[in-house]
C-alpha cells in the first residue's frame, strides 16, 4: 500500500473534528461524538466505493489492486465500527417533526444493512455467487445512509463547509456505485474465445485467443476472468500465466481449491470468455540484480509470465525456488526445464513436501551465503507459506522492505468473534455503555 494513500485515509477523518471546536457549546459531547463517527462512517464508505471500481486512480494512490483489496475489507470493518458507535451512542436530542421520522428510517435501513451485509462479507463460507450478489447491495444501503446525513437535523447544515465536506465523499460514493452498476451491465472487458484446454491433476491450463482486440496486461499481473458456459459465468481474478504476446492469447492456469475451480476442467474448447485488463503491481526486479523468487504450488504462475520476457542477456542471476507436492504430479516442469536452457541466468530449484522437503528461511541463506540480505525476494504462493517464511526471514535480520509477495487470496475474512469482540472494545472505549468483551 502507498504511503499517500493510508496518509490521504488519515487526513480525510481528521476536519470533521472541527465540530468539536465549533459546536462544543451548543450540544452535548455525547451528541457530538456520535455525529462525529457518523460522518466517519460514511467518508470510510465513500472511499471503500470508489476503491470498488478499479479505476486508473485507485491504483495511483493506494497501490496495487491485490492491496487495495485488504485496505478496502478494513476500511469497510472501520466504517461498519464507526456507524455502530454512531448508533449506539445517545444523540435522540436532535430528533423531532416529520422529516426527521423518515430520516431517522432511512439512517436504520442504512444502517443494518450494511451492518448485515457487511458481516456477511467477512464470511467466507458463503458462496462466491451468494457474496458477490450481496456485496453488491451495499451501495443502496450506503445511498440510503447519505440520505439520512442529508435529512437528518445536525448542529451544522449539510450545506455548511463541514457538511459539504461530508457530502462530497457521499456522492463520490454514490456515483461510484452507479458507476459500477452501469459498468457490470454494458461491460469492461474483452472478448476472447477458449483455444485450447490441458488437465494436470488438479491444475487446468486454459489458452484464450482473442476476438478483436486484445485486453492490455503486464507481466505478473491479473485479470477478471468469466466463460459464457452454465455454470462458469461468475467472474473470478486469475493469475496471467502468460507474457504478453503479440497475437493477444493469454494463458491461465487454475488450480482446483473450490466448487468453482474444481468446474474449470469442463470448459469447451470454442467458449466465448469475458477477460478484463491486467491488474495489480507485482513486477519484476531490475534485470541487473541477482534475486529470488518463491513460488508454492499454482503461485508459480507470474513467474512463468516474467521468465517469458527475458532474453538471456540478463546480468543479474535469478534463483526460483519451487514448492510442489511432488514432481511427478508438477505439470510445469517441461516448461521450466525449457526456460532453463534458454536463459543461462535461471536457476530452478525444486521443493517437494511428499519429500519432507519445504522452503525454509535458514536454507536460503545457506544456500545464498554473504549476499543473502541485499537480494530481493519475490514470492506467491499460499498465504500460510508466506506468514512462515517472513516469521522466519524476520528471525535471521533479513530486511523484510525487500520481499515483495501477492496477495494469493484476495477474498478473506476477520473473524465473527474476533470482531464482535473489536466492535464492544469500541463501544466501552468511547462510550462506558458496555461492558467488555468475555
Amino acid at each position: 500500500m502507498k504511503p499517500i494513500g493510508l496518509t490521504f485515509i488519515i487526513a480525510s477523518i481528521l476536519p470533521p473534528l472541527l465540530i468539536f471546536s465549533q459546536f462544543g457549546g451548543q450540544a452535548d459531547s455525547d451528541v457530538l461524538l456520535s455525529q462525529y463517527f457518523g460522518m466517519v462512517s460514511l467518508i470510510f464508505m465513500g472511499l471503500v466505493q470508489v476503491m470498488a471500481t478499479r479505476m486508473k486512480g485507485v491504483e495511483a494512490l493506494f497501490g496495487p489492486l491485490d492491496r487495495v483489496y485488504v485496505l478496502h475489507k478494513w476500511l469497510a470493518i472501520f466504517a461498519i465500527a464507526a456507524a455502530f458507535l454512531h448508533e449506539s451512542i445517545d444523540a435522540d436530542a436532535l430528533s423531532s417533526g416529520d422529516t426527521d421520522s423518515l430520516a431517522k428510517e432511512l439512517g436504520e435501513i442504512g444502517y443494518y444493512g450494511i451492518l448485515i451485509l457487511g458481516l456477511g462479507s467477512l464470511a467466507t463460507f458463503i458462496p462466491y455467487n451468494i457474496w458477490r450478489w450481496t456485496h453488491r447491495l451495499i451501495g443502496i444501503f450506503f445511498a440510503l445512509a447519505a440520505a439520512h446525513f442529508l435529512m437528518i437535523p445536525n448542529v451544522f447544515s449539510w450545506s455548511d463547509p463541514l457538511g459539504l465536506y461530508v457530502a462530497a465523499f457521499c456522492f463520490a460514493g454514490i456515483a461510484s456505485f452507479l458507476y459500477l452498476t452501469y459498468k457490470g451491465m454494458v461491460g469492461r472487458t474483452k472478448t476472447y474465445e477458449v483455444e485450447d484446454v490441458q488437465i494436470y491433476g488438479r491444475i487446468t491450463s486454459v489458452t484464450l485467443k482473442p476476438e478483436g482486440k486484445p485486453t492490455s496486461h503486464n507481466a505478473g499481473q491479473f485479470a477478471y476472468v468469466s466463460f459464457d458456459q452454465d455454470g462458469m459465468g461468475e467472474v473470478h481474478p486469475y493469475t496471467i500465466a502468460s507474457a504478453p504476446r503479440e497475437d493477444g492469447r493469454l494463458r491461465f492456469c487454475i488450480s482446483a481449491l473450490g466448487d468453482y475451480t474444481s468446474r474449470v476442467h469442463e470448459l469447451q474448447v470454442g467458449t466465448k470468455a469475458q477477460v478484463s485488463k491486467g491488474y495489480g503491481g507485482f513486477r519484476q526486479f531490475a534485470s541487473n540484480r541477482d534475486q529470488i523468487w518463491i513460488a508454492g504450488g499454482v503461485g508459480i504462475t507470474p513467474f512463468l509470465s516474467w521468465a517469458q520476457t527475458l532474453t538471456g542477456e540478463e546480468t543479474g542471476q535469478i534463483y526460483l525456488y519451487y514448492g510442489v507436492r511432488n514432481r511427478l504430479e508438477n505439470p510445469f516442469e517441461e516448461e521450466l526445464d525449457a526456460l532453463q536452457k534458454r536463459l543461462p541466468n535461471l536457476h530452478v530449484q525444486y521443493f517437494e513436501s511428499d519429500m519432507g522437503e519445504y522452503i525454509d528461511a535458514r536454507l536460503l541463506k545457506i544456500l545464498q551465503g554473504k549476499f543473502f540480505d541485499v537480494m530481493p525476494i519475490a514470492f506467491c504462493g499460499p498465504e500460510v507459506m508466506r506468514k512462515a517464511l517472513m516469521r522466519d526471514l524476520k528471525a535471521l535480520k533479513y530486511p523484510l522492505r525487500l520481499f515483495h509477495y501477492e496477495e494469493f487470496q484476495m477474498r478473506s475474512g476477520l473473524g465473527l468473534r474476533k470482531l464482535f469482540k473489536f466492535l464492544v472494545q469500541q463501544v466501552n472505549r468511547h462510550s462506558g455503555k458496555f461492558a467488555p468483551a468475555k
